[in-house]
């Protein structure tokens, strides 16, 4: 799930390769002409038949590994180098069979964010429909559209999600495929995961929060990867709504993934603890997307309410909380805030959260330069 942004994208496409390929028929023929033998002297000694050789000749059937074989003997060329041929020449004529089903792919192309594409030089924008679509399938790790949807699309109706906003779901697979790229750019020396670990280390967190952000975040990272897990930020795509997201890997590592929505610092650290709660209270493997957890808590799903509650706990002990709704005065925010070692304008938050009055301390509340968390997040 490198922060994937034009200037740290590291998904890497594939290597050039080109739009033509030899078949191993002409090539066969032009060692014939070579040797000064015919198709029927070639086709007697190899011990087939006239036709079938004409046939391999003419790219007509395929040529058999018993075939490349025979013709080793033959005419001294290898067989691995036959063999080699017919490998390439085959997928050529299947890239040509997909280009062409592919051209037909411009409304699938359409339903993904053509900036997002373009910013993240996940298609050549200026490259064929069936091209881009190629380019596309390789980035999400699928063989066509409808591998497309039953890995991406249909599991979205299982993906456990805070708050019940319709998100546009290409958009949302498109979001979750660039946090894992930049998870496994990040997993090099990752440890096992390690559960007690990461409850251990989660209280290390609040602290951070009075860092500036980048460091913050950095810091984060460093801890968070000690107990195998991937913090990953992947900047907000329209139509997604998405302020968090967890899931695993399949090597077992999970990721969480902020992208940043709302900008201010203390939805930033809160939708981290959040996912942080998901990973360990809830069950392994399960994708959980959080949508607007900075703005108002799902109390109507159990699994978001007590991934609120470790958040909620993590920033203030139940001491400390019992002062949150009585705050009066900026002075009293600011000493609750160095008592619990957390940023004010998370205080600021928590508080918001509680009373649902978000003008009172609103000043003290930063926004977050996630342009510069972009610059360390990998």
């Amino acid at each position: 799930m490198t922060s994937p942004s034009t200037s740290t994208m590291r998904y890497i496409p594939r290597e050039f390769e080109p739009d033509w390929a030899v078949a191993p028929g002409s090539m066969i023929q032009e060692t014939l002409e070579d040797l000064r033998f015919t198709q029927a002297d070639v086709a007697a000694r190899a011990s087939i038949s006239a036709k079938h050789l004409n046939q391999v000749i003419k790219a007509h059937v395929p040529l058999s590994p018993e075939v490349a074989v025979a013709l080793e003997r033959v005419l001294g060329v290898p067989a691995d180098h036959w063999l080699a041929l017919e490998a390439t020449w085959q997928a050529h004529k299947a890239r040509e069979n997909s280009a062409v089903s592919f051209a037909g792919l411009a409304s699938w192309l359409s339903r993904f964010p053509n900036e997002v594409l373009r910013e993240r030089k996940l298609v050549d924008t200026k490259a064929s429909v069936a091209a881009r679509a190629d380019s596309l399938l390789r980035f999400f790790q699928v063989a066509d559209t409808t591998a497309f949807e039953k890995v991406w699309l249909t599991p979205q109706a299982n993906y456990k999600r805070s708050q019940k906003f319709a998100i546009d779901p290409y958009a949302t697979a498109l979001w979750l495929r660039l946090a894992e790229v930049a998870a496994e750019d990040f997993r090099v020396e990752c440890p096992p995961y390690d559960a007690g670990k990461l409850r251990a280390l989660s209280r290390m967190l609040p602290p951070l929060t009075r860092e500036p952000i980048p460091t913050g975040f950095k810091s984060a990272q460093t801890l968070l990867k000690k107990a195998g897990v991937l913090l990953v930020f992947v900047p907000g795509i329209a139509d997604t709504r998405i302020t968090g997201a967890s899931r695993w890997l399949a090597s077992n590592h999970p990721v969480i993934a902020l992208s940043g929505r709302y900008k201010y610092l203390d939805v930033f650290w809160f939708a981290l603890l959040h996912e942080i709660g998901h990973v360990l209270l809830h069950p392994k493997r399960a994708t959980y997307l959080d949508v607007d957890v900075g703005g108002a808590h799902d109390d109507e799903d159990l699994q978001e309410t007590a991934a609120n509650r470790f958040a909620s706990e993590i920033i203030l002990d139940e001491a400390l909380r019992r002062e949150l709704e009585e705050l009066n005065t900026d002075d009293q925010l600011q000493s609750l805030a160095r008592r619990a070692g957390v940023s004010p304008g998370v205080i600021a938050g928590q508080y918001g959260h509680a009373t649902g009055d978000w003008r009172k301390f609103g000043k003290l509340r930063p926004r977050a330069d996630f342009a510069a968390v972009l610059s360390v997040a990998l």
